[in-house]
């Protein structure tokens, strides 16, 4: 006979009188038994065996976005990089009217490492999101680029994206025709893997004509190495070893 199962959904809810049962909490479920010389309310360290399984599941029902918009991306990706060696970010709103995609390239610092030579290496991009999205627009995703490093999904990354519903992309090898791609849907907190096809129509090639407007809003913070005097570092060295001599005699 199966156990029975109660939700607990008043603090004063009265206690069932079954010799055993399972109470569904806020806290989680529970093993109660009322014994003849004791009742008892223990965390349930089994799975319990009336219920079915079941698993985190997400089915994706976003339009797709057209060939042309996704163009335009990655040129708009591979014009940053070409210029500061950075990343960059753009945002995806939906237009509830006109039914369709919209791209908000927003206010973004990207940071990067500067070697001696001048090679950069990109580090990372913190962008800050409008306080007034255009009317009757909502915003249900963000597309990233890594720059010339391989499309995957960062410890910041899934940090970043842990609160933020929707479709989270990032490209990758933007040096490369085509550049690679990793994309998720978050949800609640939890992450699903999508396909390119799920969200994209096709890609061709990089569109070259960028609106320069997109690349104002990208502001580039430089990391250089920090260099030291060999002839300071020398004298010093020197200075401390006289000291500790005059000290010891």
């Amino acid at each position: 006979m199966p156990i029975p199962i109660y939700l607990k959904t008043a603090s004063d809810m009265p206690r069932p009188r079954d010799p055993e049962y399972y109470l569904i909490t806020q806290d989680g479920p529970f093993f109660c038994r009322n014994h003849r010389f004791f009742q008892s309310d223990v965390p349930a360290r089994r799975s319990i065996r009336a219920l079915a399984p079941h698993e985190a599941a997400c089915s994706f029902h976003y339009p797709k976005i057209g060939v042309a918009m996704l163009e335009y991306i990655i040129g708009f990706f591979d014009k940053v990089f070409v210029r500061h060696g950075s990343e960059a970010i753009v945002l995806l709103l939906w237009n509830l009217e006109r039914q369709r995609y919209r791209l908000l390239v927003p206010e973004q610092e990207a940071s990067v490492w500067e070697s001696h030579s001048g090679m950069r290496s990109p580090l990372d991009v913190k962008y800050t999101l409008p306080k007034t999205l255009p009317p009757r627009h909502l915003l249900v995703g963000d597309i990233h680029c890594h720059g010339d490093i391989g499309a995957y999904a960062s410890w910041t990354d899934k940090e970043d994206e842990l609160h933020r519903d929707g479709v989270h992309v990032i490209i990758g090898h933007i040096d490369r025709n085509p550049p690679t791609l990793h994309m998720d849907l978050t949800v609640d907190g939890s992450r699903f893997p999508l396909q390119f096809e799920n969200l994209f129509k096709g890609f061709r090639q990089r569109r070259r004509l960028i609106p320069e407007a997109w690349m104002k809003m990208v502001k580039i913070k430089v990391d250089r190495p920090k260099f030291v005097s060999y002839s300071k570092t020398y004298s010093s060295y020197s200075d401390d070893s006289r000291s500790s001599k005059k000290r010891w005699d």
